[in-house]
């Protein structure tokens, strides 16, 4: 064998010998990332359980309606009394505005919080969410999670038009969205003044310039504005308006009460908005805030919300009603990726409506 021979030999040999050990490596890395107990995997219960006892409390941040909220807090509470929960609830902007105004002041107070997934897309943009994925994550489809852990679906909220059955009959009610512009309609349509979110879902469905047209069309229609999905709901009721865009969810437990009010199931689309909840960044009491999303996402928690007509996100939980299945419906999901250009929806929505 000659040298340059030997050489190559030599080299072979220790290029296999670099590669075996570059492989051992690769895979213990792997192996150590897989055993991260933050973000990447869930901790056992019970482990997490007995931190949060150390911990002893807990600051839930949320937009959830004040009987929602303090029902999740009440059987968090009677599950793990050894936690002394206090919740703090606000609207969605303000609430928005409060987190990333104490951040930026280095006030990290709050541990979990619950919003609409832009609003929470907008926080993660931030980098005040931290990553956790809960066991409980199991039932929850894809498309109501994200991968890397930084939010999980609780309930998910249907954009929908509805109407005061005094005023109009399930048969002359619109049928499409498009309906919406006959001249007939005009002033006659109760909206909240703020439905960016919608909008921005609109635009991903149909294309801006489709879009666009539409909602130059409604803002044409004179719709009767007001602030907030609850007020819009109440309104219909009282026979302020005939239509009204709403919150399937309201308006079916309206009408379990006895209110003359229904809800169209035949729109393409139905925009689906995904209220989820995240974990803190830097919460006071992480395991308390792990425990609590837990809950929040057990079949114990869930169950909870769905005795408020809401369309839970655990797929082991039928909906309350069977016209609220996702499955049955032209559902088109809230991407949380419009938080990158909210502004700019937000801007085109105001202009539009002259706001």
């Amino acid at each position: 064998m000659t040298c340059c021979d030997r050489h190559q030999s030599g080299a072979k040999f220790y290029g296999v010998i670099f590669m075996k050990i570059q492989r051992a490596w690769q895979i213990g890395l792997v192996l150590f990332c897989v055993s991260l107990p933050v973000g990447l995997r869930a901790q056992p219960l019970q482990k997490i359980v007995e931190e949060a006892k150390k911990e002893g409390k807990l600051l839930y941040y949320t937009v959830l309606s004040l009987p929602e909220s303090q029902a999740l807090i009440k059987g968090f509470q009677q599950k793990y009394p050894f936690i002394q929960p206090e919740l703090f609830r606000l609207g969605a902007e303000k609430m928005r505005t409060k987190i990333l105004t104490e951040a930026r002041a280095g006030r990290h107070l709050f541990d979990v919080t619950s919003m609409a997934v832009v609003e929470t897309g907008m926080l993660h943009l931030q980098r005040v969410l931290g990553a956790y994925k809960a066991s409980a994550r199991d039932a929850i489809p894809a498309g109501l999670k994200d991968d890397e852990g930084y939010w999980t679906a609780i309930y998910v909220r249907q954009f929908v038009l509805a109407y005061d059955t005094r005023q109009v009959s399930a048969k002359d009610a619109p049928k499409d969205w498009w309906d919406l512009l006959d001249p007939k309609r005009k002033g006659n349509i109760g909206m909240d003044e703020q439905e960016t979110e919608w909008y921005a879902a609109l635009v991903e469905y149909w294309g801006a310039e489709k879009a666009k047209k539409f909602m130059r069309g409604l803002a044409a229609q004179n719709p009767v504005l007001h602030r907030g999905h609850t007020l819009i709901a109440s309104l219909l009721v009282a026979g302020e308006f005939p239509l009204a865009i709403a919150y399937a969810s309201r308006i079916e437990e309206m009408k379990a009460k006895g209110a003359p009010v229904d809800w169209v199931d035949t729109m393409d689309p139905i925009v689906v908005s995904p209220s989820v909840i995240s974990l803190a960044a830097r919460a006071p009491h992480p395991n308390a805030a792990r425990l609590f999303i837990e809950y929040v996402l057990s079949r114990e928690g869930q169950t909870l919300l769905q005795e408020n007509f809401r369309v839970m996100a655990r797929s082991d939980i039928a909906p309350a009603v069977r016209k609220t299945d996702l499955k049955r419906l032209r559902a088109f999901f809230v991407n949380p990726k419009i938080a990158d250009r909210y502004a700019d929806f937000q801007r085109d929505y105001n202009e539009i409506f002259r706001r």
